[in-house]
């Protein structure tokens, strides 16, 4: 595993992330266990706490409790619950950090990530108690919509969860350009846009008609939907979603990449991508893809 530095802070994280989320905390107690422990042993020592699953919480703290806390980054999600209801008052998010810290035994938490909240969602006094809340070391954001250039810009966040992948829209560009120009920490987040790079099904040919005295007529080709990014399919060795993940870590302002996986061989493919040396002319092909895509939208 390599390791970058977290912005200006001492110490150092794991080039990528684990997001312990709803799909991890489905998996099962053992499962869990299981994904934490080879994520240890493959030196990942950023986790991401995404769902506040008891089971999962508590797994997760007793894993977690063979390493020394301050080798540790941990970050925690606000603002969703359990129940589908969204909470950012004091009390709620009070009550959520008392409860995984309880479960855990964590004593801190190094990051806590406030979940996409509109303008009007935040209220200025949880902001308040957050940056006041000596259990907390750092505040961070996410989200999808225009609000957060605000929340980048207002210097009220050290961290910022944005994507990074090479199909950046306008408003995520700008995020991350404004982090970098800040400072800010920034973790990489869906590196690997299915929806985006996938290739696209073919188009099967109908049967040819028949033509005079029962002969075929001449043979006519379907069109099939080009996708430049059909490279990334097709290239010895590698899974497309590796590629993506190693032509992310070449960025060297972001502190880290968050990586999904439910299952232990998953985790490993991800992890030991941080060793591997990508093609080099795959950024150049990337960067080709991403122009013909966006002349062809």
């Amino acid at each position: 595993m390599r390791y970058r530095p977290l912005g200006d802070a001492t110490g150092s994280v794991s080039a990528v992330t684990l997001q312990l989320d709803a799909a991890v905390a489905a998996s099962g107690q053992q499962n869990i266990r299981q994904l934490l422990d080879a994520a240890l042993d493959e030196g990942i020592n950023s986790f991401h706490i995404d769902s506040l699953d008891p089971t999962l919480i508590r797994t997760t703290g007793a894993a977690l409790s063979q390493l020394d806390r301050e080798l540790l980054h941990v970050a925690l999600t606000v603002g969703p619950l359990p129940n589908g209801r969204r909470d950012f008052s004091v009390e709620g998010l009070k009550a959520v950090l008392d409860a995984v810290l309880k479960a855990t035994g964590l004593q801190y938490i190094n990051t806590v990530v406030l979940d996409d909240p509109s303008e009007s969602e935040l209220p200025s006094l949880s902001l308040k108690y957050l940056e006041e809340e000596p259990r907390i070391r750092r505040l961070g954001i996410r989200g999808t919509t225009p609000v957060m250039d605000i929340y980048i810009r207002s210097g009220r966040f050290e961290a910022v969860f944005t994507p990074c992948h090479v199909q950046l829209n306008s408003h995520q560009r700008s995020w991350l350009r404004t982090a970098r120009e800040m400072h800010l920490i920034v973790f990489g987040t869906e590196y690997y846009p299915q929806q985006l790079l996938s290739p696209e099904p073919g188009v099967t040919a109908p049967p040819p008609a028949k033509g005079l005295f029962g002969l075929p007529r001449k043979r006519q080709t379907a069109e099939v939907p080009s996708n430049p990014f059909l490279f990334l399919h097709t290239t010895p060795g590698w899974e497309a979603e590796d590629l993506c993940l190693a032509n992310a870590l070449l960025d060297p302002s972001l502190s880290g990449v968050v990586i999904r996986a439910t299952n232990v061989e998953r985790l490993q493919r991800l992890a030991r991508t941080c060793e591997r040396d990508m093609p080099v002319s795959l950024p150049a092909q990337l960067e080709m893809a991403r122009v013909a895509a966006i002349r062809a939208a």
